[in-house]
């Protein structure tokens, strides 16, 4: 399986200028031969597709938008993100249906599947954090509320697509910020994809803000293993039966290994 880095469904909003969109009028050859490629030597591809919400540079003039206008805050580095604006509800659903849009062209393309990415601070992440996500309507409140727009992508994107296209995720198993998304939040989450048949999860963790998938983090449990994000992937594991990926400093064959024959992730 290959996975491919950031495909934005807004051409509109992307993280830098070297960014690659698919949308409806995209044109599709070069992401057929993209897909024929990764496919050539028997290998399955994987579209990861994404949305950065407020993780825009200002340079980029770009459209910023987030569930609520919390900018981002990274000291000096804050000025050179452009300020979000908070989203209609109108804004929600034009963003599923992106998201949607984009998984079919995929699809046209030749892809095995996509990976929803819904982890390190963007725009469905900044949904599922009660940090960045401050609304009063069914969009924010509960973890379930918090979730709802991911949850429709993935129901959404099943619908649409032929049964046999793989769906994944990649969840945030925390976002190690305080009073932010928890890893009790990410066991709810799980259970709802899994009701709704996704494929894998990928587990990883933090947000520009908090860069736990570089290692960078406080918390001395994510810093004390190669694989920053195996405990958290040990402690789910129990708890659902969607295969499990994790990611986070995983650099050499035997750690890889070990984490398979531990059987929490592959």
């Amino acid at each position: 399986m290959v996975i491919t880095g950031n495909v934005m469904v807004d051409k509109a909003a992307m993280t830098g200028p070297g960014g690659v969109a698919l949308e409806k009028d995209t044109d599709i050859g070069p992401f057929q031969k993209w897909a024929k490629i990764i496919k050539s030597n028997g290998a399955l591809a994987i579209m990861q597709i994404n949305h950065p919400g407020r993780q825009v540079f200002k340079a980029m003039q770009g459209k910023a938008i987030a569930p609520s206008a919390v900018p981002l805050d990274m000291g000096k580095h804050s000025k050179l993100f452009a300020q979000p604006r908070e989203m209609t509800c109108q804004d929600i659903h034009d963003v599923c249906k992106r998201f949607v849009e984009t998984a079919k062209q995929a699809e046209k393309a030749g892809f095995d599947g996509v990976e929803i990415h819904a982890a390190h601070g963007y725009l469905l992440t900044q949904f599922l954090s009660p940090l960045t996500n401050q609304r009063q309507d069914e969009w924010g409140g509960s973890i379930i509320n918090r979730a709802r727009l991911l949850i429709n992508i993935v129901s959404q994107v099943r619908a649409v697509c032929a049964k046999n296209f793989i769906v994944m995720v990649k969840l945030n198993s925390a976002d190690f910020q305080k009073n932010g998304f928890s890893f009790d939040d990410a066991c709810e989450v799980v259970n709802r994809l899994e009701a709704l048949g996704v494929d894998v999860v990928e587990l990883s963790g933090g947000s520009y803000e908090a860069p736990a998938m570089q290692g960078q983090t406080r918390d001395d449990t994510t810093l004390a293993r190669e694989a920053y994000f195996l405990e958290f992937a040990q402690a789910l594991v129990s708890k659902t039966d969607i295969p499990l990926m994790t990611t986070g400093g995983i650099k050499r064959a035997e750690v890889a290994e070990e984490v398979i024959e531990q059987g929490c992730a592959w």
